[in-house]
């Protein structure tokens, strides 16, 4: 099984590559010790994590160079977007829709 570390590692899309370390990653093994102690759950501490990398993503621009064009922009949405797939409340942590019996009467 899985440590807590890994799985926010691997929550985060942050593995540390084959013949790599975690300095080949956006963050160190210190940084995910940090968020682990710092928050109440993995589901948290990932949620916490995908908010850092939209903060390093958010000075990236778009970039067209002849038909090739790249939208980094869209790396800080789906970050914000993962933080919130990740966050108290959300489906992942029990905030889950909720379907009253039907009665006849």
């Amino acid at each position: 099984m899985a440590t807590a570390a890994e799985q926010v590692r691997q929550l985060l899309g942050e593995e540390v590559p084959i013949d790599g370390s975690d300095t080949d990653t956006l963050f160190l093994d210190a940084q995910i010790d940090d968020l682990i102690s710092s928050t109440s759950s993995v589901d948290a501490a990932v949620a916490q994590g995908w908010r850092i990398k939209a903060a390093k993503f958010a000075d990236l621009v778009d970039t067209a160079e002849g038909t090739s064009k790249r939208a980094m922009s869209d790396l800080h949405k789906n970050a914000l977007a993962m933080a919130k797939t990740f966050s108290e409340g959300s489906i992942l942590t029990g905030d889950r829709t909720r379907i009253h019996k039907l009665t006849r009467t």
